[in-house]
């Protein structure tokens, strides 16, 4: 029964497709079960397989062990003998359930038979008068997992590491129209701060205990008052962002955790809580509403070629903060605009809602329309999506299933971590093994298209934020030195491509140069601070 159970666990935790199990149904041999078929197929995580074939090897020894029959006892065929003391059923033993078949909201198709039978023609075995319980099995809690539970409504098994989807799933725009006050103080409520906030521009506020209310304009943090939060008042904004959850979450003392809300009037923003004792602490970024055009990003001109690809992987990377969403987003929506184009994206997590007047768009966020980052580009590259948004970059597994879609064709833009392209690439190729490092530098120099860094600065005398830009189109040179390891030579090799390469020195350089910027704000982003070490601040004695 083993097959049908594993297809059951699979399918019931949306870790594989109906057409994906009917498919590869077929494939299952002696040797080789559904998991293992499903993972040859790149369809299935083997870290996942094994927590499956664990539960799964658990409850075949649990229902063979029920299965055998009681030997008759004296005592039993006698009936003047006094009747068996029951069994006692130990304390942490929770109450059994019975696994029923999928309702009819998640039905399965069965698929044909294949050539030699395996264990009956149900992917789930043939009926039986016996139910099957579940139940605490011993030697289960030292497995990865550790806890197995039904829900009465789908019939769902969760599995840690696997994460039930929320039934909720609908993302709210926030608008709407509200009295934007002048000025914000902490009596005030968490719409009224948001929409302030929003109204002059601030990109982050801090809510802490004992503090003033503090935002981030141009880089720059200020105090919006004078009087400080108290406690209570942060139980309360954090009451009022929950209600803002599209899946109902409600926050536990204790659990930190990062969210994006909508309240009406207020638009969008992420909550990041963090927990003091029985305090939550509240850091929120503003999601900007507006869409921003691609010539406003003011992007190296040969940047304008990629709107161009049909297939590749551009990758969008710089600090935390410095609008690398924004980037991506732009650059799908300016496509959008004079293409028909399918566009998915896999957010952790959703930002701004995108627009495509010209096709299809479908904006998936990490635990709430996809289990996981992995299974969201699996799904986008199932359904046939021309363009796939991916933000933001984690995993070298996410990385490798990303060049995968952009060598079948798939054009993808990936939002990742790095200060300079150098740094990005070089850590690609340094997070896998000697073994698999040659096979992911040909992958990256086959499908790698372009690379854009950027970093927001201060403008001079904090009049808002300037885009500085590392940035190359892949060239054959480039492919080359991908492909060889020789990452080291990029810089140089970037310096002399005038009109496809740009390093982040000769960005800051030219900003400098032309006044937007203060030189000690070069310094401090330069690859090479030798350049700009006129401007170092000088040292106190």
């Amino acid at each position: 029964m083993r097959n049908q159970y594993m297809a059951k666990v699979l399918f019931s935790n949306n870790l594989v497709t109906n057409e994906q199990v009917q498919e590869y149904w077929g494939k299952i041999t002696r040797d080789k079960d559904i998991g293992q078929v499903l993972c040859e197929a790149g369809l299935l995580d083997k870290n996942m397989y094994e927590k499956v074939l664990a539960y799964v090897q658990s409850l075949e020894a649990k229902l063979s062990s029920e299965s055998k029959p009681t030997p008759p006892s004296t005592a039993q065929s006698t009936p003047s003998a006094a009747p068996s003391e029951p069994k006692k059923v130990p304390p942490q033993v929770k109450p059994q359930k019975e696994i029923r078949p999928p309702t009819n909201s998640k039905k399965l198709d069965l698929p044909e038979e294949p050539s030699f039978k395996i264990e009956g023609n149900s992917l789930y075995g043939d009926a039986s008068t016996t139910p099957i319980q579940v139940e605490v099995i011993s030697g289960l809690e030292s497995t990865s997992i550790t806890n197995i539970q039904l829900k009465a409504e789908e019939d769902q098994i969760e599995i840690e590491g696997i994460t039930a989807l929320p039934d909720q799933f609908a993302i709210e725009t926030g608008e709407g129209e509200i009295a934007v006050p002048d000025a914000i103080d902490p009596s005030m409520s968490l719409t009224q701060i948001l929409s302030y906030a929003r109204k002059f521009n601030s990109t982050d506020i801090y809510l802490y205990d004992n503090r003033p209310i503090v935002i981030r304009q141009s880089g720059s943090l200020h105090y919006a008052c004078e009087t400080v939060i108290e406690s209570n008042q942060l139980i309360q904004w954090l009451a009022e962002a929950s209600r803002g959850f599209v899946d109902g979450k409600e926050p536990a003392v204790g659990k930190n955790f990062s969210k994006t809300f909508a309240l009406t009037g207020a638009g969008r923003a992420r909550l990041s809580v963090t927990w003091v004792d029985v305090v939550p602490f509240l850091a929120i970024r503003i999601i900007p509403l507006e869409s921003v055009a691609f010539d406003d990003l003011y992007l190296p001109a040969f940047c304008k070629d990629f709107l161009e690809l049909e297939s590749g992987l551009i990758l969008i990377a710089g600090p935390s903060s410095s609008g690398r969403s924004t980037t991506m987003s732009t650059f799908a929506e300016t496509i959008a605009k004079n293409n028909w184009v399918y566009i998915q994206t896999i957010e952790k997590p959703i930002e701004r809602l995108l627009s495509n007047p010209n096709g299809i768009i479908a904006q998936k966020e990490v635990g709430l329309h996809t289990s996981s980052g992995l299974q969201g580009i699996r799904s986008a590259i199932n359904d046939g999506a021309d363009i796939i948004l991916f933000d933001h970059l984690e995993k070298m597994d996410e990385l490798g299933l990303l060049l995968q879609a952009a060598n079948a064709g798939t054009l993808v833009f990936a939002v990742a971590s790095g200060n300079n392209i150098l740094a990005l690439l070089t850590r690609f190729l340094d997070s896998v093994s000697d073994i698999q490092r040659p096979v992911l530098a040909q992958s990256l120099a086959d499908q790698l298209k372009g690379v854009i860094v950027q970093h927001l600065v201060p403008v001079v005398d904090k009049q808002g934020e300037v885009l500085a830009v590392e940035a190359m189109k892949t060239s054959p040179s480039i492919a080359n030195m991908i492909r060889k390891g020789e990452l080291s030579q990029i810089p140089a090799a970037l310096s002399a491509m005038k009109g496809s390469g740009q390093t982040l020195d000769d960005s800051l350089q030219k900003l400098v140069e032309s006044g937007y910027i203060e030189g000690i704000e070069a310094w401090k982003r330069a690859f090479d601070t030798r350049r700009f070490a006129s401007y170092r601040p000088s040292k106190k004695n």
